[in-house]
């Protein structure tokens, strides 16, 4: 039972995290819009730093777009009831990992044992 309330407030947290992410996506849209329909004079040296806002705004629109595909997906594997288990050894994934990485799919042993292959085996670094 009180795994399952846990889950419930990871949801709340993703769904409140969805709504920020979009509501800052809108204001980012909003700024890049301005800055594409301000008038540049070519040689206005504040042309560079137009163009590195627009560039930022872009990268910033981008990695959240990623953050919320993440979080969709984790909604479905909530909707599914498949959301907290390993995809790898099918064992519940601590409620404290899923609180700090909501968006985690396998458990911390498996996905340190995935990382090493990924990158290369042994030699290789894990990141999460």
């Amino acid at each position: 039972m009180k795994r399952t309330n846990d889950l419930l407030k990871i949801r709340e947290l993703l769904q409140r995290r969805r709504r920020d992410i979009l509501m800052a996506n809108q204001g980012a849209q909003r700024e890049l819009s301005s800055l594409k329909d301000q008038d540049r004079d070519p040689e206005y040296e504040e042309n560079a730093q137009a163009e590195l806002a627009d560039y930022t705004l872009s990268s910033l629109m981008e990695a959240q777009r990623r953050e919320v595909m993440l979080i969709d997906a984790a909604l479905r594997r909530m909707d599914t009831g498949v959301f907290g288990t390993c995809v790898d050894c099918g064992y519940d994934i601590p409620i404290e990992r899923l609180e700090a990485l909501p968006f985690a799919i396998r458990c911390e042993e498996d996905a340190t044992r995935h990382e090493l292959e990924v990158r290369g085996g042994h030699q290789a670094t894990p990141t999460i």
